[in-house]
């Protein structure tokens, strides 16, 4: 009978060392998982060092189009949707709207833009005491500092 109880002790410790060494090792599933992370690792940091190796730079590329006028309590409000096509930010833009007729200049206004990153847009407004329906209304980026 101690022999049987020895066996089954000793077949006991060798079922319980298999256990804990499947449970030490890692399964498939998390063998696949841990590749794919570093499968992403890896392509994040190449794609970072290739965009700091392959960068061209352009300027701020800023386009400034209006989209709606509005009338108000003894003003109007134009609208303005601006973007910036560029890869570089541009801070401190001003964007100015004047209002014409034929070469004289009738009223102008201008507002300055905080920040404009690169590839953003940004929507903003120009207030006048005259109605830009009845004027030739022009709205340009008139200039901006680097940040």
């Amino acid at each position: 009978m101690a022999e049987e109880k020895n066996k089954a002790d000793e077949e006991q410790q060798k079922a319980e060392k298999a256990n804990e060494k499947r449970e030490d090792s890692p399964s498939v599933l998390e063998w696949i998982f841990a590749a794919l992370g570093f499968a992403v690792l890896v392509g994040a940091v190449g794609f970072l060092i290739y965009r700091g190796a392959t960068k061209n730079e352009k300027p701020p590329r800023v386009k400034v189009e209006v989209e709606s006028v509005t009338p108000g309590d003894g003003n109007y409000l134009v609208n303005f949707r601006v973007s910036n096509t560029g890869d570089t930010t541009a801070a401190a833009l001003t964007i100015e709207g004047e209002l014409k007729t034929g070469e004289k200049s009738e009223e102008t206004s201008d507002v300055t833009l905080t920040y404009l990153p690169a590839q953003s847009v940004r929507r903003g407004g120009l207030f006048f005491t005259k109605n830009p329906n009845e004027y030739e209304l022009s709205v340009r980026a008139k200039g901006y500092e680097k940040p």
